[in-house]
C-alpha cells in the first residue's frame, strides 16, 4: 500500500484508561481500565508500526499512563525508535524509579494537569483529597530534575477564576502553559459547568493578555486546538500563527488502549473509530484512502449553517470538530470560534469600518514570538533569548 500524502507529527496514545483519580471534566470518564487493554507485546508492535508510519512523535496518555507496569518498557522503545516522546500525567504518582526513568527517556516534555491555584477546588475538580500537594510535589521534582515540564489546566465554570492565580503559581519557573476548555463528553461533568460564549472568549482574551505582557521565556503559554480562529482582536492563541482546519487525521492521530484508532480522541464517539490495531495494522489504516474522510475530503458544502457562509470556510474548515460536535452534533459547525464570537460580542464596533480596522491592527504581532514558543515547547528550554 502506498503511503498517503498526510505527514504523521503525533500520535496521542491512551495507555490505559484506569485512573487513581475520578476528575469531573474528564471525557473519557477515566477510572477502570477498557475490556482488553493491548498488552505488552501488541504495545511494542504497535511502536515500530508507528515507526513505519512516519510518525515523528508520540504522547502517552491514560487515563493515568504511569499506573501501567510496563510504561517505561514502552516509552523506550518509543524513543529507540527515533520519535519524540512526551508524557501526560496527573502527576500524583511519586518514586525514585518514576523520575530516573522519566530522565533516561529525554522526553520532549512531561505534562502535569493542574486546574486551580487553590487546593481545595483542584482536589475537588480532580476527585482526591491531597491530588494538589502530590501534583505539586511532582511539578517541583521534575524542574529539579532539569525536566521539560508543562502544565495543562482544563478550564470551566468552576476553575474559570483561576486563572490569574495559576499565571503566577507557573510564570519564572521554565514551565510551559497549556490552556483548554472542558467538554461535555463525559459522564461526570454536568454541562451547565460548561463556559458559555462570552466566558470561552474571555479565555482567549486571557491567553492573548499573557502573550502580550510576558516574554515566552518567562511564560511560554498556549491556548489549546479548541480556542482560536480568525479572531480581528487575537492573535491565533495557538503554538502557530494560522489554523489550518482540524488536524484530526490529518497530521495527528489518537489511539485508544484497546486499540482503536481515531482521527481525534477528544471526540470520543464509537462513530468516529477508523480501525483497531488488533485487526489492521496502524499504517494501514493511516493510508487507507477510506480513513479519516470527515477531514481528508473537508469541500466546502460540507460545513455546517454556522460556518457555511464564512469567508474563512475554506481555510478554516468549520474549526474544532471537537466542538463542533459537542455543541451542535455536527461537523464543521464550530459555534465557539474567535471570529463568529467577536461579531456578536463586539457587533455595534465592526459595523463601523474605522473600529473594525482598529481591531485588525491592535491584533497584530510578529512572528518571533511564535518561534520562541514553539522552542519553548519542544522541550529546549535552554536556549539563549530571541529579540
Amino acid at each position: 500500500m502506498p503511503p498517503v500524502k498526510y505527514k504523521l507529527a503525533c500520535v496521542v496514545w491512551e495507555l490505559t484508561l484506569g485512573c487513581n483519580l475520578k476528575c469531573l471534566h474528564c471525557g473519557s470518564t477515566a477510572g477502570g481500565k477498557r475490556a482488553e487493554e493491548l498488552s505488552t507485546k501488541e504495545a511494542l508492535e504497535l511502536c515500530a508500526d508507528l515507526e513505519k508510519s512516519g510518525c515523528l512523535g508520540v504522547a502517552l496518555m491514560g487515563g493515568e499512563p504511569l499506573l501501567r507496569k510496563d510504561f517505561f518498557e514502552i516509552a523506550a522503545r518509543v524513543r529507540e525508535l527515533g520519535m519524540e516522546l512526551s508524557v501526560i500525567t496527573n502527576g500524583t504518582i511519586h518514586s525514585e524509579e518514576i523520575f530516573e526513568n522519566l530522565k533516561k527517556l529525554k522526553p520532549r516534555a512531561v505534562a502535569v494537569s493542574l486546574d486551580a491555584a487553590d487546593p481545595a477546588l483542584h482536589d475537588k475538580i480532580r476527585g482526591a483529597a491531597g491530588s494538589f500537594e502530590k501534583s505539586n510535589a511532582f511539578i517541583n521534582r521534575c524542574l529539579k530534575e532539569g525536566l521539560p515540564v508543562s502544565v495543562i489546566t482544563t478550564v470551566h465554570k468552576l476553575n474559570i477564576g483561576e486563572l490569574a492565580k495559576l499565571r503566577d503559581l507557573i510564570k519564572g519557573r521554565g514551565i510551559a502553559w497549556q490552556v483548554q476548555t472542558a467538554g461535555g463528553e463525559g459522564g461526570r461533568f454536568l454541562k451547565e459547568f460548561l463556559l458559555d460564549p462570552e466566558e470561552f472568549y474571555s479565555v482567549g482574551l486571557f491567553v492573548e493578555a499573557c502573550r502580550r505582557e510576558y516574554s515566552p521565556e518567562e511564560l511560554p503559554v498556549i491556548g489549546a486546538h479548541d480556542l482560536g480562529y480568525n479572531s480581528l482582536l487575537l492573535k491565533n492563541v495557538s503554538l502557530y500563527e494560522k489554523w489550518e482546519g482540524c488536524q484530526a487525521g490529518v497530521s495527528v492521530a489518537g489511539i485508544r488502549s484497546d486499540g482503536g484508532v481515531m482521527g481525534c480522541l477528544a471526540i470520543n464517539d464509537d462513530k468516529f473509530l477508523e480501525g483497531n490495531v488488533r485487526q489492521k495494522s496502524f499504517y494501514e489504516i493511516w493510508n487507507s484512502q477510506d480513513s479519516f474522510r470527515f477531514t481528508r475530503n473537508f469541500k466546502k458544502d460540507h460545513a455546517g449553517i454556522i460556518c457555511s457562509a464564512c469567508s474563512h470556510i475554506e481555510t478554516c474548515k468549520g474549526g474544532c470538530n471537537e466542538m463542533s460536535l459537542m455543541k451542535t452534533g455536527a461537523l464543521h459547525n464550530d459555534p465557539y470560534c474567535f471570529c463568529r464570537l467577536e461579531q456578536e460580542i463586539f457587533s455595534e464596533e465592526l459595523k463601523n469600518p474605522l473600529k473594525k480596522l482598529g481591531f485588525k491592527i491592535s491584533g497584530l504581532a510578529g512572528g518571533a514570538t511564535f518561534r520562541r514558543l514553539g522552542r519553548m515547547f519542544s522541550g529546549n528550554r535552554g536556549a539563549g533569548h530571541e529579540t
